[in-house]
């Protein structure tokens, strides 16, 4: 088992490594974070994006960044170097995907979207994205934004409407935050 030092020089701090095993099948991988209760890292990355290049190299092989995937998250990766294959269309149009590389973190149900980029991001910035995205509350919080978005792109389109004769937006499916909460 490798250890890594963290830290500055003298610092006594070790991170041991955690193995990190990326699921490529999203229903074993949903399953298992509802088994677990634990939020969802889905991942879309193609062999030939720069992006999702750095990101594996950089990012995911971060010590810090691969203990907190391989403890408190189910990591899935999507590959999307041929995008033009069943599985990979169906789950880029499920999430709504257009680019590479696109994380999403979601609530341990696979359905509520907490936080989205599409974009490399450094360790030192995926830390505490990842870090906010175990509250508690997070998931709850992600589906209230949403709802107020959507309210607002609704009172947006009754401003326009009768400048137009398009169809309005279709509905967007708000769960109800329970009280308990």
């Amino acid at each position: 088992m490798a250890v890594f030092a963290l830290g500055a020089a003298g610092c006594k701090k070790t991170l041991v490594d955690v193995p990190l095993t990326w699921e490529s099948d999203f229903p074993k991988g949903l399953a298992r974070a509802e088994a677990q209760n634990k939020p969802i890292v889905l991942y879309f990355g193609a062999a030939w994006d720069t992006a999702a290049k750095e990101l594996e190299q950089q990012t995911w092989s971060d010590p810090e960044i691969r203990s907190l995937l391989g403890r408190q998250f189910v990591a899935i990766a999507i590959d999307t170097t041929d995008d033009e294959a069943p599985f990979t269309r169906s789950m880029q149009e499920r999430f709504k995907v257009v680019g590479d590389p696109t994380v999403i973190l979601l609530g341990s149900d696979g359905s509520s979207e907490i936080l989205r980029f599409n974009e490399y991001v450094p360790p030192r910035v995926m830390g505490p994205l990842l870090r906010a995205a175990l509250r508690p509350d997070a998931a709850h919080e992600a589906r209230f934004e949403a709802a107020i978005r959507q309210r607002a792109e609704e009172a947006r389109w009754e401003e326009l409407r009768p400048q137009s004769n398009l169809a309005p937006p279709p509905p967007v499916i708000v769960f109800p935050i329970p009280e308990a909460l």
